[in-house]
C-alpha cells in the first residue's frame, strides 16, 4: 500500500518523551520516524506553540540532576532549575547530538492510528497532510496535558474565565492590572499563577479544595529532591523519609498551618509535590487571600463553600488536564473511562507493537524516567522482531499482578498517573536488564546456529 513502512515504528510527538522513544528505537537498530504537529521539537516546552503549557515564567519544579537525560547531562553553569527557555534549548541539542532531526517530519498531526482492516500487521497512521501509512509498530508520545478538565461549578460567571493552559503571563492572553482575580486549584500552576498574579492584580483570591504541603526548591543550599534521593538510595522506611521532609519542610518554610491555612487531609507524599517557596510570603503580605472550595458562580461573583461571596473581573482555572488521545481507540489502549490501563503506565497488557511513552506524572524529573521507558519499548520491539522467546518473557512479566507502590496517593483525576519516581525506575531498569540478558542470550545462540548449519554444509559439500 503506499507509504508503506511496515518494518519502521512511528513516534507520534517530539516533546521529552518522544525524543527519548526515537532516540532508544534507532539506537537498537529499529528504523523509526516521529511525527510533529509543531514547527519544532520540544513538546510543551516550545512556547507560543498552541499544544504549549508553560508560561513566560516557568521553570523546572524538578531539579537539572535528577531532570536530565543520563546519557545527555544539562550544562554544569545553567542553575538547578532551569527555566523554559533552558529546557527548550536542551531538547533541541538532544535531538542534534543523536542525529534524530532527519527522522523528525514536523508541522504534521497525527489524526487516526488504527489497525488495517484486512488483519495484516502493523498500524495505519493517518496525518493532517493526508497521507496513511503502515507500520509495525507505533508509540504514543503526544503528552497528556492536552484537554483542560474545568471544574464542575453550577451557575455561570459573567467576567472573563481561563484555563491554565492559556493563561501565559499577567498581561496575555488578559491583561491583570488592577482587576480582581481568583485562581482555582492548588497544585503547581495554581500556585504559580496565584503569586505572579499578585503582583499585578488589585486582588487576588486563591482558591483550594483541600489543604497542601508546599515543598521549597532547597534544603540547606541543596536542590530538596537530591536531598530526598539520598535517602531513596538508602532504601530509608517512608515513615523515616516523612519525618525527616516535615522537618526539613518546617525548618525552610514552615508548614501550612504555621500560615494560618488547612491541616492537609492527607499525609507527606500521599499528593504530587507542590513546590513553591513564595507563596506563603505572598499571603504573609496580603498580596495573595487564601479561600476554600467554589461552591457557585452567580453572575459575576464566586460563591464559597463556606457561604461567603466575591465579585471578581476574572477566574482562572488550573485544574489540571483529561486524559486522552483522540487519533486511537480506547480499545487499542486498553483504556477504561478514557485512561489507558497499561503495564507501568507503559505497556499494552498483550500487544508488542504500541506502547506510551510519558504517560506517568512522577514525583521527580520525568525525562530521565522516559529515557529508560524508551529503552524498554525499543527492547520489546527488538524481542518482537527477531526473538520470539524474549518477547513470549516480557509477555508474561506483563501479566503478574503489579506490586503495590511504596505509597498511597489521594484518590483523584490529579493522581491517576502518579508514580513514585525511585521505586518504578528501578522496576524499568530490572525490565530493561532481564531483556538486554535473554537479546545477548538469544544473538548467541542464532549465531551458533548459524556456525553449525555452516558447518554441516562444508561437511556435506565434502563428500564424494
Amino acid at each position: 500500500m503506499p507509504g508503506d513502512r511496515i518494518s519502521a515504528w512511528c513516534v507520534i510527538g517530539a516533546g521529552p518523551s518522544g525524543l527519548a522513544a526515537l532516540r532508544n528505537l534507532r539506537a537498537v537498530g529499529i528504523p523509526a520516524e516521529c511525527l510533529e504537529r509543531e514547527e519544532g521539537v520540544g513538546g510543551v516546552w516550545r512556547f507560543g506553540s498552541p499544544s504549549s503549557r508553560v508560561l513566560a515564567s516557568t521553570r523546572l519544579i524538578s531539579s537539572r540532576r535528577l531532570t536530565e537525560f543520563a546519557d545527555f547531562p544539562m550544562p554544569r553553569g545553567w542553575p538547578a532549575y532551569p527555566d523554559r527557555r533552558q529546557c527548550l534549548d536542551y531538547l533541541e541539542r538532544y535531538a542534534r547530538h543523536f542525529a534524530l532531526e532527519p527522522h523528525i517530519t514536523c508541522g504534521t498531526a497525527v489524526e487516526r492510528v488504527e489497525r488495517p482492516e484486512d488483519g495484516a500487521a502493523g498500524w495505519l497512521v493517518t496525518t493532517s497532510a493526508g497521507t496513511t501509512s503502515r507500520y509495525a509498530g507505533v508509540v504514543i508520545a503526544s503528552g497528556h496535558n492536552r484537554e483542560p478538565r474545568w471544574p464542575d461549578v453550577p451557575g455561570a460567571f459573567t467576567g472573563t474565565m481561563l484555563h491554565a493552559a492559556d493563561y501565559k503571563s499577567p498581561t496575555q492572553p488578559v491583561p491583570l492590572a488592577g482587576r480582581r482575580v481568583l485562581v482555582v486549584g492548588g497544585g503547581n500552576s495554581g500556585c504559580d499563577i496565584a503569586v505572579e498574579v499578585s503582583r499585578h492584580a488589585a486582588r487576588t483570591v486563591h482558591s483550594t479544595r483541600r489543604g497542601y504541603f508546599l515543598v521549597p526548591r532547597f534544603v540547606r543550599g541543596r536542590p530538596a529532591d537530591v536531598r530526598g534521593e539520598r535517602l531513596l538510595a538508602m532504601r530509608a522506611p517512608v515513615w523515616l523519609r516523612r519525618a525527616v521532609g516535615l522537618r526539613a519542610i518546617d525548618h525552610a518554610l514552615g508548614l501550612p498551618w504555621r500560615h494560618g491555612l488547612p491541616r492537609p487531609d492527607h499525609r507527606l507524599f500521599e499528593t504530587h509535590p507542590v513546590v513553591n517557596d513564595e507563596l506563603y510570603g505572598r499571603i504573609a503580605a496580603g498580596a495573595v487571600v487564601p479561600a476554600g472550595d467554589v461552591a457557585a458562580f452567580a453572575g459575576a461573583e464566586a460563591v464559597f463553600a463556606d457561604g461567603t461571596r466575591e465579585p471578581f473581573d476574572v477566574v482562572i482555572c488550573a485544574t489540571g488536564y483529561r486524559i486522552g488521545h483522540p487519533f486511537i481507540a480506547d480499545e487499542h489502549l486498553a483504556a477504561t473511562g478514557g485512561v489507558p490501563r497499561l503495564f507501568l503506565h507503559l505497556l499494552h497488557p498483550h500487544r508488542d507493537d504500541i506502547a506510551v511513552v510519558g504517560l506517568i506524572q512522577p514525583d521527580s524529573g520525568q525525562w530521565g524516567i522516559t529515557d529508560v521507558q524508551g529503552r524498554l519499548v525499543a527492547r520489546m520491539a527488538l524481542a518482537a522482531r527477531a526473538a520470539p522467546r524474549v518477547a513470549a518473557w516480557l509477555y508474561r512479566q506483563r501479566q503478574r499482578p503489579g506490586a503495590p507502590g511504596p505509597i498511597r496517593y489521594v484518590a483523584s483525576p490529579r493522581h491517576a498517573l502518579e508514580v513514585e519516581h525511585f521505586s518504578y525506575r528501578r522496576a524499568l531498569e530490572r525490565l530493561v536488564r532481564g531483556m538486554d540478558r535473554r537479546l545477548r542470550r538469544a544473538a548467541a545462540d542464532s549465531l551458533a546456529a548459524a556456525g553449525s548449519r555452516r558447518a554441516a554444509r562444508a561437511r556435506g559439500r565434502g563428500r564424494p
